[in-house]
């Protein structure tokens, strides 16, 4: 049987890296039915510089919603079977797709999976992740989200089955949608091959923002509370990551407050570190 892809794009100023991102879907080895690029809230700009670029459908919000929103609107539209989520300056192997179809179709215990990842700036590769669980389990979501959308291919049915990303969460929704996925049974499988490559050029994206990223991570675990509560060890290990991982992408005052709530939290827990 024969299965379709949709790959939707969330597009906020993007314009100096998305042909880049736009080559690699056109060189895949399996392409996709549609290209979904959905404009959050950038207005005419970006709509006419997305106008050079063949086969693109694209969906223009008058306000600036989020990446979550901007999602949630493309897979709406979307006709393919599944949806490939990729941000508008990032980029794919030639395979990926090829490769995740199959991994889904050989395996169906599972409804969505994602790739190792490559972070680079320029065209330099800073490093690798691609030691991550097969099948990821619920206490593994409750350590770390695992899943990075520009990796991720989903069954659009399961998407909708939890009704999308949470628009409320911020930063975090990717997190928040995957353990209600795997709380749903909706299982997510894993590639090894490093097939999907995250920039990371310091142009202002959510993941270098330490109090975007404390903020999410505050509102997940204010979501989830109750799952969270039955794994105290775990919850105490996510609060400590969180602290580190906000204070390593902040500076002067608002550095040292994070870092000084880890080292409360350690107070709590010895076994967090």
């Amino acid at each position: 049987m024969n299965y379709s892809i949709s790959v939707v794009i969330p597009f906020y100023h993007a314009e100096e890296f998305f042909e880049e991102a736009y080559n690699s879907i056109k060189a895949q080895t399996l392409l996709p039915l549609e290209i979904i690029v959905v404009i959050d809230g950038c207005g005419a700009k970006a709509e006419n510089f997305l106008s050079k670029f063949e086969d693109l459908k694209v969906i223009s919000l008058e306000q600036n919603g989020g990446p979550a929103k901007a999602r949630n609107t493309g897979v709406k539209s979307a006709k393919g079977d599944y949806i490939a989520f990729m941000d508008a300056d990032d980029k794919w192997e030639p395979e990926k797709l090829e490769l995740q179809l199959e991994f889904l179709q050989n395996n169906p215990e599972f409804s969505s999976c994602h790739t190792a990842i490559k972070t680079f700036i320029g065209q330099e590769v800073i490093a690798t992740f691609d030691n991550k669980p097969t099948k990821l389990t619920i206490e593994d979501l409750l350590v770390s989200s695992h899943v990075v959308p520009t990796s991720w291919l989903i069954k659009k049915s399961a998407f909708e089955k939890v009704n999308g990303f949470d628009t409320n969460i911020q930063c975090s929704e990717d997190h928040d949608i995957t353990l209600r996925l795997v709380i749903a049974e909706e299982h997510i499988g894993f590639l090894k091959a490093p097939l999907a490559f995250l920039r990371r050029e310091g142009h202002g994206n959510i993941s270098s923002n330490g109090r975007k990223i404390f903020i999410g991570h505050r509102q997940l675990l204010k979501k989830h509370k109750s799952l969270f509560n039955k794994h105290p060890k775990l919850k105490y290990f996510f609060m400590y990551k969180t602290c580190m991982t906000a204070g390593g992408k902040s500076q002067g005052l608002e550095q040292k407050i994070y870092y000084l709530i880890g080292r409360i939290i350690c107070l709590f827990d010895k076994t967090v570190k």
